[in-house]
């Protein structure tokens, strides 16, 4: 009988047999070769390793009462995929998230959401399913604010006439702030002021929550004033508080990913996760960054010892993947590339990269370019390798 562990192992179980060992054995003499019967304690049970098969998860799922069906068979096997606990109650809520979803991504979504803790959070799987889609970014959902937000202050004017002046007074003052603060992100990130896009990013996601807040409230008010004009303006409002709301999902996803899992046996490293508008791209493209939280204490990064992964795509060398490893004062460089033409570059431009980083005081010991395709998810969200666990099996 073998049960499956959180980690992704199969847990040795307890050694018993069928029945008993022989008490004496034979053992060769070793001064006259001859062998003789002697009395020792019972040996210890074979064991057998072999690697999990199919027969073990349905076996698995028997033993969680469930049916053996194609569709539990995948759910458990995402779990061991995760390093989710195989238990009845984590199989339920898996299994009840994605009820009635067939296609696409919500399985994963919802297993990766239970590893960080946000057991029955639908708010977390969608985020997560559309993260895993592709379909989050926040360059995009930058821009769509900024410009509802300016179109909707610039169009209050012309309700002056039909609504109360000090409403309408009320609602520009309070988009002001966040006008200048979105300009202020795209400041910092035409910059590349790292720190600057963090902090305001921090403060944004509360913001943004009282901003939606306002909106429902004068969206209420606007309602029982039974006016056409004042149901135009409600409808222009409702459509810069969606654009909000998305942008805001941007950032709370960033805090779901950088989230570490419960099985922290799953990977040696995890990862805060952000987002940033590209300011070398010609198109609204994010550059994603990720960097390595201090083992002894994971809501903090050690600047002394980390790693710094960077995926970007630029207008001249495609797409880029950067992974830097910091030790102390010592930096070595991985470059990812598709290209072998920026291969090349990458090689040519190391002398100057080398000779930046020394005038900040940092030694680069290696700089290397591997014409790669590197899935940095892979890093973020770790998952075992099912051809890696071993079924462990004792016989008489």
């Amino acid at each position: 009988m073998q049960n499956i562990s959180s980690s992704g192992d199969i847990n040795r179980p307890q050694q018993t047999s069928d029945s008993a060992l022989p008490k004496s054995i034979q053992q060769v003499d070793k001064g006259g070769g001859q062998s003789k019967s002697v009395d020792q304690p019972a040996t210890k049970t074979p064991e057998y390793v072999r690697s999990l098969n199919s027969q073990d998860i349905s076996q698995a799922l028997l033993n969680l009462q469930k049916a053996v069906t194609p569709e539990n068979k995948q759910i458990l096997t995402t779990m061991l995929l995760y390093g989710v606990e195989t238990s009845p109650e984590a199989f339920d809520l898996v299994e009840q998230a994605v009820k009635g979803s067939k296609k696409g991504n919500k399985l994963e979504a919802s297993v990766i959401a239970y590893s960080k803790g946000l057991n029955a959070n639908s708010k977390a799987v969608d985020l997560i399913s559309k993260f895993l889609s592709h379909n989050m970014q926040f360059s995009r959902g930058l821009a769509s604010l900024s410009s509802g937000l300016n179109q909707l202050k610039n169009g209050l004017s012309g309700f002056n006439a039909f609504l109360d002046p000090s409403l309408v007074a009320g609602v520009a003052g309070f988009l002001d702030d966040f006008i200048e603060d979105t300009k202020g992100l795209k400041k910092h990130a035409d910059n590349l002021d790292i720190k600057g896009l963090f902090s305001k990013q921090t403060d944004l996601i509360q913001d943004l929550r009282y901003l939606k807040d306002f909106f429902k409230g004068i969206e209420k008010k606007l309602s029982s004033s039974n006016n056409l004009i004042a149901d135009n303006l409600k409808e222009v409002i409702k459509k810069v508080e969606k654009q909000a709301t998305e942008f805001h999902d941007v950032l709370l996803t960033q805090l779901i990913l950088s989230k570490s899992p419960g099985n922290q046996q799953i990977a040696e490293e995890f990862f805060h996760y952000w987002m940033i508008p590209n300011p070398m791209a010609t198109k609204a493209k994010d550059i994603q960054i990720m960097v390595s939280k201090d083992p002894k204490n994971k809501k903090k990064i050690n600047p002394y010892k980390t790693k710094i992964v960077m995926k970007c795509e630029t207008s001249d060398l495609g797409d880029l993947t950067i992974i830097i490893e910091i030790d102390d004062k010592k930096m070595a460089y991985k470059i990812y590339t598709s290209s072998e033409l920026t291969k090349k570059f990458v090689i040519d431009e190391a002398p100057e990269l080398k000779k930046s980083m020394e005038a900040m005081n940092y030694e680069v010991t290696t700089i290397q370019a591997l014409k790669k395709v590197i899935n940095i998810e892979k890093l973020l969200l770790p998952t075992v390798n099912l051809n890696t666990i071993k079924r462990i099996s004792t016989e008489v």
